[in-house]
């Protein structure tokens, strides 16, 4: 969960997304994408089934009832998006129509100044506001199939829902890592024994701006560093054994962890 101790925001990405998920107020996001996660099939339908709020994003649609059905989930079909987002050029008006008869509501969402993430980000937030739904977190399954643009057109989404969704924490989940944004301030990231033993990869990136940060836990820890493309980012870097990365930073800065140990 996320917790405020002493101006330090707590993250436990793994646990949240793989075994806290049952306690949580949270949605899930499917985007056209591949899904090819190596977490286990039970697990995914778990997560589903749990939400508060389930949304597919365009022909992230047809790809998640491909899913279901190639896992022979059919009793799952039942739980139907809440919401179908986006422009609508990727989804054939046979699943539309097949999830409409399940009660999921159709969004259409044509406005190409923005990718259809951000736009479903932003419907999540108006559908919670309406509901009165105060979700904590949102699992987004993001897999970007090599598509460089997607990957930072997904980053810039995090930037964007850092102003919209400000006190929400979004989960975007690949085929073997977790990614999130650090807002500025002070945070302490949980880190599995499995990936500290294994020594798995991490991360700091500064997607976006050049920030100033300091880390503990890392095996390579930054002291007051200047981050930036063009001098330093701290890429392949991995954990000195210690259950929690401390990191503070005076501006956003994108966290990605290996997670293949856990899995």
């Amino acid at each position: 969960m996320s917790t405020t101790e002493n101006d330090c925001k707590t993250w436990t990405p793994c646990e949240d997304v793989l075994e806290n998920f049952a306690n949580r107020i949270y949605a899930i996001v499917i985007l056209n994408c591949r899904i090819n996660l190596n977490i286990d099939h039970r697990q995914i339908l778990n997560l589903w089934s749990h939400a508060k709020l389930r949304v597919t994003v365009d022909g992230g649609t047809e790809k998640w009832l491909n899913w279901l059905q190639a896992h022979e989930s059919d009793e799952y079909v039942s739980i139907a998006p809440d919401l179908i987002t986006g422009d609508l050029d990727s989804v054939s008006l046979d699943v539309l129509e097949y999830f409409k008869q399940r009660n999921s509501q159709v969004i259409h969402t044509p406005d190409q100044n923005e990718t259809d993430y951000t736009k479903a980000l932003r419907e999540v937030q108006k559908y919670c506001s309406e509901k009165e739904m105060n979700i904590d977190s949102v699992f987004v399954l993001a897999d970007t199939s090599g598509r460089f643009d997607q990957i930072i057109a997904n980053i810039n989404t995090l930037f964007k829902a850092a102003v919209f969704m400000k006190d929400t924490k979004i989960y975007q989940i690949a085929s073997n890592s977790i990614t999130f944004l650090l807002p500025p301030g002070n945070h302490r990231i949980s880190i599995p024994e499995s990936l500290r033993e294994k020594q798995e990869w991490c991360a700091l990136m500064p997607l976006g701006a050049p920030c100033m940060a300091t880390s503990k836990g890392l095996k390579w820890n930054l002291d007051q560093t200047r981050l930036t493309f063009g001098e330093m980012v701290s890429t392949s870097n991995t954990y000195d054994g210690d259950p929690y990365v401390t990191v503070t930073t005076d501006g956003y800065i994108t966290w990605s962890m290996g997670i293949e140990a856990i899995l």
